[in-house]
C-alpha cells in the first residue's frame, strides 16, 4: 500500500456514496463499494476508479469478501439507518479501524458514548442535524451566500457579493482599514469563472464574490460597516414542512429565542411537533396552498425555510416566498438535480443535507490520511470545491516552527488565515511565528495539501 493512501470500504451508492467514491478515489485511495442494486453499482464503477461488489452490505460474507478486515475506514451510507448500524458493528468486529454510519432517526443518536465504546461505531452522522447547524450559521449573517465556522465556532468565513454602491468596490486590499482587534482577511475572490487568492495590491470590483474571515466580532463589525445591514437580525422564521430537518431546526431556533411557525400537512406529525415544541406555532394545512401561507403571514417573517420532502415543491415555494417577502429564503434539496437552476437564479440559499454530510465525511477521511505530519483538524471547501480551507495542528517535526511568516517560503496560491494558540486566536502579520501545537488555518487553491509543510517550498 502506498504511503498515506488508505483502503476505504463504502456501503450504499446513493448521492452520498457516489460523491464519496468520486472524491476519495481521486486521491488514489483503494476504494471498494458495496451496493445491492447491480445497475446502480455498475454506473458508479464506470465513472470512478474503484472496485465494486454487488450484495447486502450487512452480510458477514460480503464484508469479508470486500476485505473489510484490513480496511482503514468503513463508511455505511445506505438509506436505512439499521443497516448502516449493523454493517458498522460487523465491520468493526472484523477489524476495520474506523467506522462511520449515516443515521437519520433522532431516536438512534442519543447515547453516543455507548455507540462508540460498546458497538464500536467511531462516528454517527446525521444529515438533517448537520444541515440544521448550517442553516443556523446562515441565519446569523442573512446577506451572506454561505457561512462556515472554524476553531470551535470562534471564527467565521462569510461569502459575500460586492454590490454596485458598496464602498468595497474599487478598494485596494492593503487600504482596508484594519485595526488589530477588528482585523478581517479577504482570502478568496471569485470573479466570473476565475478564483483568486489575492495579495495586498489586489483591487476589488463590483460583482466580485469575496470570502472574508476573522473572529466572530471582527466579521460582524465588517459586515455592518460595509453596509450589509439591509436585512436586519432574523427574529422570526416560517418553516414549511415538518420533517426531520424541521425537528432539529425547531430545537435550535427556540433555544435562540426566535419566533417560529411551522406549516405541516400530516395531522400526526403536526400534533407531535406541537407537543414537543410548546413555544412554536404549528399549523396543520396544505404546505403548497398559497392562500394559507398568505393568511399565516408568510410575508412578515424574517426568514422562510422550504423543507418539504419534495424538491420541486420546495423550489416553487421558495419562488412564491421570494415574490411576497423580502426575508431570507432557504430551500432544502434532497437531490442535486435542481441545484444548477437554483444557483443560476439566486433567489434562495439551497441547503443539501447529503452534500453537507459527504463534505464532513471527506474531511474526516482526509484528516486520517496524514499520520506523519501535522494533523488536519478541519477542512471546508468553497467555489465548486476549487478552494480549500484547512486547519492543521502543528507538530514538532514541522519546518515552519519559530520562523517569522515573512521569512517563510510559502508556495503561491496559499494564504495563512488564522492561528489559534492556547485559547487565543490571531490573524497573523509578517512578524508572527508558528509554534508547536498551534492550530493554523490555511486557504489554498492547490490540490493535495495533506500536511502543513506541503505549502512550504
Amino acid at each position: 500500500k502506498k504511503e498515506g493512501k488508505m483502503k476505504i470500504v463504502i456501503v450504499g451508492a446513493g448521492v452520498v456514496g457516489e460523491a464519496l467514491c468520486s472524491e476519495l478515489s481521486e486521491i488514489n485511495n483503494d476504494v471498494i463499494l458495496i451496493e445491492k442494486e447491480e445497475d446502480i453499482l455498475n454506473k458508479v464503477i464506470e465513472k470512478n476508479d474503484i472496485t465494486g461488489l454487488a450484495g447486502n452490505g450487512a452480510s458477514y460474507e460480503n464484508l469479508l469478501e470486500a476485505g473489510v478486515d484490513s480496511a482503514d475506514i468503513f463508511i455505511a451510507v445506505t438509506e436505512a439507518d439499521e443497516l448502516n448500524i449493523i454493517s458498522c458493528i460487523i465491520a468493526r468486529k472484523l477489524g476495520a479501524k474506523y467506522t462511520i454510519a449515516r443515521v437519520r432517526n433522532p431516536e438512534y443518536s442519543t447515547n453516543m458514548r455507548f455507540v462508540r465504546e460498546e458497538l464500536g461505531i467511531s462516528m454517527m452522522i446525521n444529515p438533517e442535524e448537520e444541515a440544521a447547524k448550517t442553516i443556523m450559521n446562515t441565519l446569523k449573517f442573512p446577506n451572506a451566500e454561505s457561512v462556515d465556522t472554524f476553531f470551535s465556532n470562534r471564527a467565521n468565513i462569510l461569502e459575500l457579493v460586492i454590490e454596485k454602491d458598496s464602498q468595497l468596490s474599487g478598494m485596494q486590499l492593503k487600504n482596508m482599514d484594519s485595526r488589530s482587534e477588528d482585523k478581517v482577511i479577504i482570502c478568496i475572490v471569485e470573479r466570473g469563472k476565475e478564483i483568486i487568492i489575492p495579495t495586498g495590491d489586489f483591487i476589488l470590483a463590483e460583482n466580485d464574490t469575496i470570502y472574508v474571515t476573522g473572529t466572530n466580532d471582527a466579521v460582524t463589525n465588517f459586515y455592518d460597516k460595509m453596509g450589509y445591514k439591509k436585512n436586519k437580525d432574523i427574529k422570526s422564521v416560517m418553516l414549511i414542512g415538518g420533517g426531520t430537518l424541521s425537528h432539529y431546526l425547531l430545537k435550535k431556533l427556540i433555544r435562540r429565542k426566535k419566533q417560529v411557525k411551522v406549516i405541516e400537512e400530516e395531522r400526526e406529525t403536526a400534533k407531535k411537533l406541537s407537543n414537543s415544541y410548546l413555544n412554536a406555532i404549528v399549523v396543520k394545512g396544505d404546505e403548497t396552498d398559497q392562500e394559507l401561507l398568505l393568511n399565516e403571514g408568510i410575508e412578515k417573517y424574517d426568514a422562510v425555510i422550504a423543507a418539504t420532502d419534495n424538491d420541486e415543491e420546495n423550489m416553487v415555494l421558495s419562488m412564491f416566498a421570494k415574490s411576497v417577502s423580502s426575508g431570507k429564503i432557504i430551500t432544502q434539496m434532497n437531490r442535486t438535480l435542481l441545484l444548477p437552476l437554483l444557483e443560476k437564479y439566486e433567489f434562495c440559499t439551497p441547503i443539501v443535507p447529503k452534500k453537507v454530510i459527504s463534505d464532513i465525511i471527506i474531511r474526516v477521511v482526509r484528516s486520517k490520511m496524514n499520520i506523519k505530519g501535522s494533523k488536519m483538524n478541519t477542512l471546508h471547501r468553497f467555489g465548486d470545491n476549487r478552494v480549500e480551507a484547512i486547519v492543521f495542528e502543528i507538530n514538532e517535526k514541522s519546518r515552519s516552527i519559530g520562523i517569522p511568516l515573512k521569512d517563510l517560503e510559502i508556495l503561491p496560491e496559499v494564504i495563512i488565515a488564522g492561528i489559534l494558540r492556547r485559547e487565543e486566536l490571531t490573524y497573523p502579520g509578517g512578524n508572527d511565528t508558528i509554534e508547536v501545537n498551534d492550530k493554523v488555518m490555511i486557504i489554498t487553491t492547490r490540490k493535495g495539501v495533506e500536511d502543513f509543510d506541503d505549502i512550504l517550498r
